[in-house]
Parts: C-alpha cells; sequence; structure tokens
C-alpha cells in the first residue's frame, strides 16, 4: 500500500516520501496515529503544501523529547519480587512493571517507551534498561530488581 509520510519514521523515510508499506502497518499504526495518509492526489498536494508546518511540528516533538530524555537520564527504581530459596524470580519483571515503578518514584514512563531487547528480566540485580523517549531519542535508566 502507498502512503506519504505525515512525520519522520525510522527506516521508513522523512516528512512527505511517498512509501510503500504493508497495509496492515499503515491501516492499524500509521494512519490512526496521523504518522502517514493515503497516498492520493489530493493528499499528496496537501503534504506538500503543509510540510514547512509539518517539519516544525517534528522539531518541536525532537525538543520536547530531548528534554525529558535529560530529565529520565540515570535515574533508577527498585522494584521488589518474591523469590524461590535459591534466589530464582517467580515469574519476570515487565515492561508493565517497570513503568509502574518508575510512576511510583514520579517519572512518567510508558510502558511502550520500555525497551528490553533480550525479554522481561528473570534474574535478581541492577540492570540498565533503555526507555526510547521518541524515535531519536532514548535515556538510560537503572532499574533494581531485589526480593521481597
Amino acid at each position: 500500500m502507498k502512503i506519504i509520510l505525515l512525520d519522520k519514521i525510522q527506516r521508513l523515510g522523512e516528512i512527505g516520501d511517498i512509501v510503500e508499506v504493508n497495509s496492515g502497518y499503515a491501516r492499524n499504526f500509521l494512519i490512526p496515529q496521523k504518522k502517514a495518509a493515503f497516498a492520493s492526489d489530493k493528499n499528496i498536494e496537501e503534504v506538500e503544501s503543509r510540510k514547512e508546518e509539518l517539519a516544525a511540528a517534528s522539531a518541536d516533538q525532537l525538543t520536547q523529547a530531548q528534554a525529558r530524555s535529560e530529565a529520565i537520564e540515570g535515574s533508577s527504581c527498585e522494584i521488589l519480587v518474591p523469590v524461590t530459596e535459591e534466589g530464582a524470580l517467580y515469574g519476570s519483571v515487565g515492561t508493565r512493571e517497570i513503568s509502574e515503578a518508575f510512576i511510583e518514584v514520579g517519572i512518567e514512563i510508558d510502558k511502550s517507551e520500555v525497551q528490553l531487547p533480550d525479554g522481561p528480566i528473570k534474574e535478581q540485580g541492577e540492570h540498565n534498561i533503555v526507555i526510547s523517549v521518541h524515535s531519536e531519542v532514548s535515556a538510560n535508566v537503572v532499574v533494581k530488581v531485589s526480593a521481597e
């Protein structure tokens, strides 16, 4: 499906680019989040005329994300979990638990921003986690997993 981008999207393109994407990706994610529109002649014309306005809005979002990243950078939280007698965790610590732990210490982090490339945390100790505030901006935080 051909779409025109209304925002810069990593690994896809810049504002105003016409790209071919999977129809499910376009209909379920890009278009509802107003990151793209169908590549009709009318939409292409409209995006070309609003390109500077869209670029300014995108730059503003990036500036806000950088400020938020600086506020989050280096912060930490502790998550208490039940463990076995040997010290192994019952279950694991995922994005939801990490998000809730940071909210408790006063830092707003959405679970979709928490990046766990190796999957949920399954061990006690300190873990360095990346928080993706924006597609181009991320912050590093520390999550300490301890026994209850």
